[in-house]
């Protein structure tokens, strides 16, 4: 052991040697000063943020309807405002064919929420922001109430009341749930603040440039900078007469070549080590978060290294010459991205795109949905897949809201009464993001051609159907029921939606409220539930589980309220006797629906997340869907899993329930199949044709990607570690306005066993032909 020790020492005296080295640690030090003066800062929040504007249209509509009102916080704001900036306000609302608002969506439109919530802030700052009288029948928080009492109000003090007292006036269209704002200073002075983001929001941001940093300096720089010192470590060490000097020594050949790998490694590791430690201090000192999973950059980087400095150390080996050995990683690593870009490329054409995301069983027929939102039939006659319930080609924003809403679920839902299928068509908000979605069917009588029913009176992504046939769209904070229109009228607002593309035809009047008096508020991200055995509803949102029973005039009462202590999003469903809840940090729970109290639990593994939920419509069996593309069964009657594994968990990306309780199930490419689940037995099969294309990539991509290693997966080992729950959203889904805890947006999971698995595999297999060739070679 003592001859291997005193090698591994002669290569830290010739790393510490290094000036290359010593001028990298000079290089990272004086980095590390000019990022010491920065800071962040915490205040009370004093101004509205663009998120914090849930509601722009109805709160404009809200304003100016109120600006006639007497007495009224809507009256006096409107009095603050000049007549150009309340004409402005009106266009904004009201554009008029044309003017510079009119028909704005997407970038331009998150630009006008900008603007609007820019004006607010300049509302805020004005003294005369506060009048009692018109405040009198506003309820105020605590600290509202106490800072409207006072007349000694500093100008942050002055700023914060009036934000409070607006958000008290506009509670449905304004919604903060964080009362702090950051600001970000270098040495003592602000440079940017406050930050128009939540704290939560910008704590991601921040970890990711954080991470971009540490990546960019040690993951290309830092690797390939190391491989240019070390590149001839391994070279010199076989040279005629340095080998046979060390060879004099009792040590083994393959023990010389290990020792002489990890000695080259003592470079990154130093380096490393400064960067990482010093960014570590400098974040917990000066900004007071100190991220310990940063450290994890130390290990992961040095064993990312190691990876291609152990193909240095193999060429170095064979060839002796620290060019070729170089060389020899370059190849390397044009070779992994190779492999890498066609994998993703054929993954994303061939699986994401194509592949079957959503089925549904339709009377007689079994429709399908794929990844690019388009629904598909099951045609006997050709025995294949035919396009049907096609997008409007004249319905441009509807177009545009498809394309932004990729990597989001597509889900049509069958309306057996009517013969009919039912989906929600997402249209963009003129603020940006998404607003309230129109609600479109097609029937089996007319080739089930796209109609529009009408626009849903509030933003929602979920339509119930019940037992009943009843048609519900639950949002944050209203249920909706969708009693129809007359033919005439129905036609009227899908040609008026037609024209206008999608800006008019909403069909308000084919909807009423059904929800309680008592409605709690969900949240924006929330999951809903309609048992079809009894109609009524399970809500889960903002950490509550709320159960509703439908009344008998047809509305819904509150029954009982779960409080499930967090605050992490959820899926659920139910049938008969029991519901599943899934949560994002993988806790499932079944729940007695008499009682809700959990008659089982279990976890799913680290980093796979719950996907949707879905109970059969008989009241037999609940199926869980995960991101990870796996399926877990439970019995409705028992609430206990259904010990059987589906045959297609290693690819599933779709299930869906018969009326009989048998279970379909997509195998991630054009094929369904329908079980048996009490037998698990095959009922029948449905497949399209696929090219070879699908050949090339399971019999080639997949097994070189398997077998090769995944740097690029390493470098987001830390990423994974410092996350709440090791998932990463889909690179598929290119929208900003999909939020991230979105469970239905579409995202891989990562699994750290198996990405360090994989690559220390290849590791072992590369430095073992390393010291096979060296033992065997006669120097």
């Amino acid at each position: 052991m003592r001859p291997y020790l005193a090698i591994l020492k002669d290569s830290f005296r010739e790393a510490i040697a290094s000036r290359v080295l010593l001028i990298a640690l000079v290089g990272i030090v004086v980095l590390l000063l000019l990022l010491s003066p920065f800071g962040l800062s915490t205040n009370k929040a004093t101004e509205l943020r663009r998120s914090e504007l849930r509601r722009p249209e109805l709160f404009l509509k809200k304003l100016i309807a109120g600006a006639d009102k007497q007495t009224t916080p809507q009256a006096h704001l409107w009095s603050l405002l000049g007549d150009a900036e309340q004409q402005h306000l009106r266009e904004m609302l009201n554009p008029k064919s044309g003017d510079q608002f009119s028909g704005r969506r997407g970038p331009v439109g998150n630009a006008m929420r900008r603007q609007l919530v820019d004006q607010i802030n300049e509302l805020l700052r004005n003294e005369e922001f506060y009048h009692a009288q018109n405040w009198r029948d506003i309820r105020l928080s605590e600290e509202g109430t106490e800072l409207a009492g006072r007349s000694d109000l500093r100008d942050r003090e002055l700023h914060r009341r009036n934000l409070l007292l607006l958000v008290a006036a506009f509670p449905r269209e304004i919604h903060v749930t964080e009362s702090t704002a950051i600001s970000l200073n270098y040495a003592g002075a602000t440079v940017i603040g406050p930050i128009p983001l939540t704290p939560s929001e910008f704590e991601p941001i921040f970890d990711r440039i954080v991470l971009g940093v540490v990546g960019v300096f040690l993951g290309f720089f830092g690797v390939f900078g190391s491989l240019l010192v070390t590149g001839g470590i391994i070279p010199r060490t076989f040279e005629p007469g340095e080998i046979a000097l060390l060879l004099s020594k009792p040590i083994l050949r393959s023990g010389l070549f290990l020792t002489k790998v990890l000695g080259g490694c003592i470079f990154t590791l130093l380096y490393a080590s400064l960067l990482v430690t010093g960014i570590w201090l400098l974040l917990g000192i000066r900004m007071d978060t100190w991220q310990h999973a940063l450290l994890w950059c130390i290990p992961v980087y040095v064993f990312l290294f190691m990876l291609y400095y152990s193909i240095s150390a193999v060429a170095g080996a064979i060839w002796r010459n620290a060019v070729v050995a170089l060389a020899m990683v370059v190849l390397f690593w044009v070779g992994l991205q190779i492999v890498g870009v066609t994998k993703e490329t054929l993954e994303e054409r061939l699986v994401r795109k194509l592949g079957i995301k959503e089925i549904m069983v339709a009377g007689e027929s079994l429709i399908t949905v794929n990844g690019q939102r388009d629904a598909f039939i099951w045609n006997e006659a050709v025995s294949g897949w035919e396009k049907i319930f096609e997008e409007s080609s004249n319905n441009l924003y509807g177009i545009v809201g498809r394309f932004m809403a990729s990597g989001t679920r597509f889900v049509p839902v069958y309306d057996a009464k009517n013969d009919r299928i039912l989906a929600l068509h997402m249209m963009l908000s003129r603020f940006g993001g998404f607003g309230a979605p129109e609600l479109i069917a097609g029937y089996s009588e007319d080739d089930w051609e796209r109609v529009t029913l009408g626009r849903v009176p509030d933003i929602t992504g979920t339509i119930l159907v019940g037992g009943d046939g009843r048609i519900l769209l639950p949002s944050s904070r209203r249920i909706h029921q969708y009693v129809g229109l007359s033919d005439r009228e129905q036609q009227a607002a899908s040609f008026l939606s037609r024209i206008s593309a999608g800006l008019l035809g909403s069909g308000m009047k084919s909807f009423r409220e059904v929800q309680p008096d008592n409605m709690p508020d969900l949240g924006d991200n929330f999951s809903a539930a309609i048992d079809p055995l009894s109609n009524s509803l399970l809500l889960f949102g903002n950490g509550r589980l709320h159960q509703l029973a439908s009344t008998d005039d047809g509305r819904y009462a509150l029954s009982r309220t779960l409080e499930c202590g967090t605050q992490e999003p959820g899926v659920v469903a139910v049938s008969g006797r029991h519901a599943v809840l899934a949560l994002s940090s993988g806790h499932i729970r079944v729940l007695d629906t008499a009682t809700l109290e959990t008659v089982h639990e279990q976890h799913l593994n680290v980093g796979i997340v719950p996907r949707i939920c879905i109970a059969a419509p008989d009241g037999s069996a609940l199926a869980l869907l995960t991101h990870a593309e796996t399926v877990l069964l439970f019995d409705a009657e028992s609430g206990q899993p259904i010990k059987w594994e589906v045959p297609e968990n290693e690819r599933c990306s779709g299930v869906a329930w018969s009326p009989d309780g048998h279970l379909f199930v997509s195998d991630g490419r054009l094929a369904v199949r329908k079980y048996d689940i009490t037998r698990g037995s095959i009922l029948g099969e449905w497949a399209g044709e696929t090219s070879w294309v699908y050949q090339f990539y399971d019999y080639v991509v997949e097994p070189l990607w398997t077998v090769l290693p995944k740097p690029s997966q390493l470098e987001d080992f830390v990423g994974y570690i410092m996350s709440d729950n090791g998932v990463v959203a889909s690179r598929e889904a290119p929208s900003r306005l999909v939020r991230p805890d979105n469970l239905q947006q579409d995202r891989n999971a990562f699994d750290p066993v198996l990405v360090l698995r994989d690559n220390a595999i290849f590791l072992a297999v590369t430095l073992f032909f390393g010291c096979v060739y060296v033992s065997t070679r006669d120097y």
